[in-house]
C-alpha cells in the first residue's frame, strides 16, 4: 500500500485518498512522489467526470506536513526545494479540467487545508474543526494555498484566519463559504446523495464547466503567485519563531 492510493470508480469518478492515517495523513516526500504519478494519470483519464481528493481513516483528512520531512532545520534554500512540489501539485489539482472535490473527513491542519483549498468545492462531516495554524509556527502558508483561499472565501475572512489561525467547526466553515456541503459519511460512496448531481452529468458537461470556470483566473498570475508564497515561507522557514515553534510541538509530543 502506498502513501496515497488512486482508485476510479465504473461511475467516472476517481478518488484520491492519502494513505498514512497512523500519521493523521501527513504528507511525506513518498506521499509527495506519489501524488504527482497518480495526477498525471488523473489529467490522462479523459471520460472521468470529477475528483474527489480525501484521507485514510476515520480521524483525519490532511494533518499536513510531516516533521520528519519538512522539518525545521533546513536553510532557506532546501525549504524551497522542500515546499516547491507541493506548490506544484496543488497547482495541478486547482487546474485540472475536471471539477474537484475535498472529502473532509477528518480534521484538517496547515498543509491540509491547503490542499483542500486546491480543490473546487469542500465537503465536510459535521463536528469536526479545521485550521491553518501555520501562523502559530513562524511562517506562512508554504504550497500556495493562502493564494488559493483568497480566490475561494471573501479576502478579508481569509486574511483574518491565516492571520488568527484559529480552529474553525465545519458550520462556521459552510457559512464562510469555505465549505459547500456538511456529509454525515466519512467513507464515499457512489450512491452516496450529495454526489447524484455529478454523476448526472456528462464528462463533456464537466470538462466545458471547468473550463468555464478557469477562463476566470489568470493562470500564469496564480501560479506566479503561489510560487511567490513558497518563496516567502522559505525565508520564515529559518527565522528563529518557527525554530523554537517546531521546538516547543517536538517537546509536546
Amino acid at each position: 500500500m502506498g502513501d496515497s492510493l488512486l482508485k476510479v470508480y465504473p461511475e467516472q469518478f476517481a478518488v484520491l485518498t492519502l494513505n498514512r492515517p497512523h500519521k493523521l495523513n501527513a504528507v511525506s516526500k513518498t506521499m509527495i512522489h506519489e501524488l504527482i504519478e497518480q495526477i498525471n494519470e488523473i489529467e490522462q483519464t479523459h471520460e472521468m467526470k470529477f475528483l474527489i481528493v480525501t484521507g485514510s481513516g476515520n480521524k483525519a483528512f490532511c494533518s499536513g506536513g510531516d516533521l520528519n520531512d519538512f522539518h525545521g532545520d533546513l536553510e532557506e534554500e532546501e525549504a524551497y526545494q522542500t515546499l516547491k512540489p507541493m506548490q506544484e501539485i496543488l497547482y495541478k489539482i486547482a487546474t485540472l479540467p475536471v471539477p474537484t472535490i475535498a472529502w473532509l473527513n477528518g480534521l484538517a491542519r496547515g498543509g491540509g487545508l491547503e490542499i483542500a483549498s486546491a480543490c473546487d468545492f469542500r465537503f465536510a462531516v459535521p463536528e469536526e474543526n479545521f485550521g491553518f495554524i501555520q501562523g502559530k509556527l513562524g511562517i506562512s502558508t508554504g504550497w500556495g494555498g493562502g493564494t488559493l483561499l483568497y480566490r475561494r472565501i471573501d479576502t478579508q475572512l481569509a486574511f483574518q484566519w491565516l492571520i488568527e489561525a484559529d480552529l474553525k467547526k465545519s458550520d462556521e466553515l459552510l457559512k464562510m463559504g469555505f465549505v459547500q456541503k456538511i456529509v454525515n459519511d466519512r467513507s464515499i460512496s457512489s450512491d452516496n446523495k450529495l454526489l447524484e448531481p455529478y454523476l448526472n452529468r456528462s464528462a463533456d458537461q464537466m470538462r466545458l464547466w471547468k473550463s468555464q470556470r478557469l477562463k476566470y483566473i489568470d493562470l500564469d498570475q496564480l501560479k506566479q503567485q503561489m510560487d511567490d508564497e513558497v518563496r516567502a515561507c522559505s525565508r520564515l522557514w529559518v527565522s528563529n519563531e518557527h525554530k523554537q515553534a517546531v521546538q516547543q510541538f517536538l517537546s509536546k509530543k
